[in-house]
């Protein structure tokens, strides 16, 4: 009975030991995120890659950025890019997580970040339409991304 307790406690040191982190580096969190497959059957990278190539200069892609919070168990992974006349912005979000590898969208249900799993075209239609979005007086933006959520179509 009494070697029981060293081998219980010999045990949990070396399961804490060989215990690996659930939250990616930055470079595995790019590349998770730059591999994933979307519903159009390609990847993130591809699709950015595509988009830029399409539109002649009007989307440029800037980077991505990882950011970690200290109590997720995950990183969030942006995509920065440049569309039109706006500023650059890092609209574009991933959750990433390893151990097992997960990539998910930050924001499932709105967004381009939607547009883009749901593949090239439907991202190459989503930014037609911020483009256009872009052309209007600035109040009337305002007011249209304000009765956005209340519009009971999805124009997209």
């Amino acid at each position: 009975m009494r070697a029981l307790p060293p081998a219980f406690a010999l045990a949990l040191i070396s399961t804490a030991a060989c215990a690996q982190s659930v939250v990616p580096t930055e470079s595995s969190a790019v590349d998770l995120v730059r591999g994933r497959r979307t519903e159009g059957f390609a990847t993130v990278a591809q699709t950015l890659a595509y988009a830029e190539r399409v539109t002649g200069g009007a989307f440029r892609l800037g980077g991505y950025r990882v950011d970690y919070r200290p109590e997720a168990p995950f990183a969030r992974v942006r995509i920065c890019y440049r569309l039109g006349i706006d500023p650059p912005t890092c609209g574009l979000a991933y959750r990433v997580a390893v151990n097992p590898a997960h990539v998910e969208p930050a924001d499932r249900y709105d967004g381009l970040t939607r547009d883009l799993e749901h593949g090239p075209k439907a991202f190459l239609r989503a930014l037609a339409r911020d483009v256009d979005l872009q052309r209007q007086p600035e109040m009337l933006r305002k007011i249209q991304a304000a009765l956005d959520p209340y519009n009971p179509y999805d124009w997209r």
